[in-house]
């Protein structure tokens, strides 16, 4: 943190003011809308994840100078991110978080020949992605819902692009595992 200290007329004493680090702001600036676009996808409503992203960030901010610190900023930061949104979820004892809704409001059903069974296959697709690891699950989501790229959600989670393109193959493999060969996610992007 950077402490200000405000000019004051002589004999009186200065204020102090902390003013949030330079590098607090431009991070919040940059992962703000990414953090905020993943909550909405937990907690279906814009206001939740608002508060629950801005829950993350105080508390991020609160201990900066320690987050510099650790090995991997980025990749605590999101897990605090996460973190939040799933104690925002329970707080408002909602189902624990799901991707179900989100099923409904992807392209391939409005382009569905046949939408029960795109409907059918996307729920169990979701279902199924539950399964999946955290960080399997959170690159999922970047990659096929929020449409990222491996740079992109490499700089998001804090690894690199390589071990993003590795965890998707992995995540594939285990979803193909639990819903069959012809259902994965494979040929979607």
């Amino acid at each position: 943190m950077t402490e200000y200290r405000s000019r004051t007329r002589p004999g009186t004493e200065p204020m102090t003011q902390q003013l949030p680090d330079l590098s607090f702001t431009a991070f919040h600036q940059m992962n703000r809308p990414r953090y905020i676009h993943y909550a909405e996808t937990f907690l279906h409503n814009r206001h939740d994840a608002e508060e629950a992203i801005d829950s993350a960030f105080e508390q991020l901010l609160r201990t900066w100078d320690k987050v510099l610190l650790v090995e991997n900023p980025s990749g605590y930061a999101w897990t605090v991110m996460r973190n939040k949104v799933n104690d925002h979820s329970r707080a408002r004892r909602r189902r624990p978080p799901l991707l179900d809704d989100e099923a409904f409001n992807t392209f391939a059903l409005r382009d569905a020949v046949d939408p029960y069974g795109q409907i059918t296959e996307t729920l169990a697709l979701m279902r199924a992605m539950r399964q999946l690891t955290e960080r399997q699950l959170d690159v999922m989501v970047m990659t096929y819902l929020h449409g990222l790229n491996a740079p992109e959600v490499a700089d998001v989670l804090g690894i690199t692009s390589a071990t993003v393109r590795s965890t998707v193959r992995h995540a594939t493999r285990r979803l193909r595992d639990i819903l069959g060969p012809d259902r994965a996610m494979e040929g979607r992007r």
